[in-house]
């Protein structure tokens, strides 16, 4: 028997699609106001980042200045005030329900080397708007982004990327693959790199040698 095909508007959705449709509506990935932005055709409007309601999460008052710009449907803007920390992101994460295993306790303390530091100051930088990592840089290690000077995301950028995305759409980012965030460094040298593992409903945040390279391994590398 061939794969059963719903037509909606000219396109079709599979059974399989379905059968995952109400499993998140089963486990609150899909919530009642998330279906009904989805219903009212509000979804993409409604899932651009709140980053007030993102600082008002981790305790801080957003004051973005002359940091802000416009929004590019193409990218993602991550704003990055001083104060903010990744055990602080990890903590608001689990406090909207989200399980988040960290490869160390304390990540302030544990990630001591990034490329972007906000205790230097608030700070804007820009990625692609990819749901997974960058596919073009697949099967390359730090090391190697570092010899073709390609600036990555650092875990604290990532972390807030996270926060943001969940806040909009009660959904995660790298679901496939894993974001390596090469702009940060363990206090050993290794990298840290965070995904979301849909099989133990949870956020990893683990860490990779400088040299390792693999296919689902993928930077985010800073646009502007």
């Amino acid at each position: 028997m061939g794969t059963q095909k719903v037509l909606v508007g000219g396109s079709s959705v599979t059974a399989s699609q379905m059968k995952d449709f109400w499993r998140q509506v089963e486990d609150g990935s899909i919530d009642r106001s998330y279906l009904q932005l989805f219903l009212d055709h509000r979804l993409e409007r409604e899932s651009r980042f709140n980053w007030p309601k993102v600082y008002q999460t981790l305790g801080m008052e957003f004051h973005p200045g002359e940091l802000e710009v416009p929004e590019d449907p193409n990218h993602w803007d991550i704003y990055v005030m001083k104060g903010v920390t990744p055990n602080m992101v990890v903590a608001a994460l689990r406090k909207q329900g989200v399980i988040v295993d960290t490869y160390v306790d304390d990540l302030d303390k544990g990630v001591s080397i990034n490329d972007r530091d906000p205790k230097n100051g608030s700070y804007r930088v820009r990625f692609k708007a990819n749901i997974e990592a960058d596919p073009e840089y697949v099967n390359k290690s730090a090391n190697d982004l570092k010899e073709e000077k390609i600036q990555g995301i650092t875990l604290l950028e990532r972390l807030l990327l996270e926060l943001a995305y969940f806040l909009a759409t009660k959904k995660h980012l790298d679901i496939e693959n894993i974001t390596l965030c090469s702009g940060s460094r363990y206090s050993g040298g290794c990298v840290p790199g965070v995904d979301w593992s849909a099989d133990d409903r949870k956020l990893f945040v683990d860490w990779y040698g400088p040299q390792h390279r693999h296919s689902d391994l993928r930077a985010r590398a800073v646009v502007s």
